[in-house]
């Protein structure tokens, strides 16, 4: 009879099994987790030093400018995480397939993070880090691409062609920032890359907001309307197209302008027919209404600042901390809970955060025109600030944890 002795397991076998396990957790599990999470954090510690820098408190420990660097971050650092980790999740979706999970996500999400740490002293870190940051949006194409571009997905390859376009539109602001492109067009190109954010707002929104609508609240039926939806999915490439050259040709500004205020009507006629004034008792709803409000709105305020009637900062924070702010917002808290086997009503601490971000956005905004400019900068910094507090105090533990509908003893 032959004795098989078990063989002793010691601290490396735990040590592996504690490395794998932490790959296979929730966390890892879908690309909003980890990318919603992270941009919550993100968001709050960025607009708490920037703040900082602005009132002097602490000196910009940066090689750039405090402006572009704030601007860079809430557009590269913050909108891009919500924008990945939105267009993977809802890509599963559309392809019916996993597109990154466990390991491949973990290394991607460790991209964006090493990439945070851009334009400091440090040559040897700001250079690896925009490295990172840059290697980020071309695995992003890496893992879109291929399944947008199947057969069958033609409606999603608009997807992967803006995400192309937002990475272009990267790489020119990183060069201009270093020197490599003239630093006077810096800012030109960050204005740019908000309207590439904007563009996926357009798309987004048209897809969801009518089809949600119609779900959540009784006696909805929101239209749309063909010949208007290909109106605003290419006038808003043109738009892009019409502001690229404004820089080189300033007497097009005139004309961006006058583009602007045609291109608002449009938008707030798409808003008025999906019938945003049912939703205000489904506040997870509203708030993307709202969002889309400030949208259609930044593009009336803009084409006036290109006209001189309005200011340009107050014109750029409608889009911004309006349309990619409230927006944003809407869909983190409605996507978090949905996505995780949870209902999808707001908390009274969630609809608080809904109302400080708009408040947040108002203060900005207007504030300025009554030359109120610290008010405007430290109470909607405060307000954003708080709304995404709640957000992480409401949501952090709901991203970590497995789903609520699956049983403890099934849970990976």
């Amino acid at each position: 009879m032959i004795q098989i002795k078990d063989k002793p397991i010691g601290p490396v076998y735990y040590e592996r099994m504690r490395f794998f396990s932490f790959f296979s957790s929730a966390l890892w599990s879908i690309a909003f987790r980890p990318f919603f999470l992270g941009a919550a954090f993100h968001s709050l510690f960025a607009i708490l030093v920037w703040i900082l820098i602005l009132f002097s408190v602490i000196p910009s420990p940066f090689l750039v400018g405090g402006i572009q660097m704030h601007a860079y971050e809430m557009v590269f650092g913050f909108s891009r995480a919500i924008l990945v980790g939105f267009i993977f999740t809802a890509g599963q979706n559309w392809t019916k397939t996993v597109l990154i999970q466990g390991k491949e996500l973990f290394f991607l999400f460790a991209l964006w993070v090493l990439g945070r740490f851009c334009f400091l002293p440090s040559q040897a870190v700001s250079y690896a880090s925009l490295t990172f940051d840059l290697y980020f949006d071309i695995l992003v194409l890496f893992y879109i691409l291929p399944p947008f571009f199947k057969k069958g997905q033609e409606h999603n390859r608009i997807v992967a062609v803006l995400y192309s376009i937002f990475f272009f539109l990267h790489v020119l602001t990183a060069f201009s920032f270093l020197g490599a492109i003239s630093t006077e067009w810096s800012m030109h190109f960050v204005h740019l890359s908000v309207f590439s954010v904007l563009q996926f707002i357009l798309l987004i929104a048209g897809r969801i907001l009518p089809f949600f609508s119609s779900v959540a609240i009784a006696g909805s039926s929101p239209k749309k309307f063909p010949i208007l939806e290909k109106a605003i999915q290419y006038g808003g490439l043109l738009f892009l197209g019409i502001k690229s050259g404004t820089y080189l040709i300033p007497e097009w500004n005139i004309y961006a302008g006058y583009f602007c205020i045609s291109f608002s009507f449009l938008n707030f006629v798409r808003w008025y027919f999906w019938e945003p004034w049912k939703s205000i008792r489904v506040p997870i709803l509203w708030i993307l209404h709202t969002g889309y409000f400030w949208l259609s709105a930044g593009f009336l305020y803009l084409g006036l600042s290109h006209l001189g009637i309005f200011p340009v900062s107050s014109a750029y924070h409608i889009f911004t901390a309006g349309a990619i702010g409230v927006f944003v917002y809407g869909m983190i808290t409605r996507v978090s809970l949905g996505h995780t086997g949870r209902p999808m009503r707001a908390s009274k601490l969630t609809v608080l955060g809904y109302v400080f971000i708009n408040l947040a956005v108002i203060l900005r905004v207007f504030l300025p025109l009554w030359n109120r400019y610290r008010e405007a900068y430290s109470l909607s910094a405060a307000l954003w600030i708080g709304a995404f507090f709640f957000f992480l105090t409401q949501y952090a533990g709901i991203l970590i944890n497995p789903r609520a509908d699956i049983k403890p003893a099934s849970r990976a």
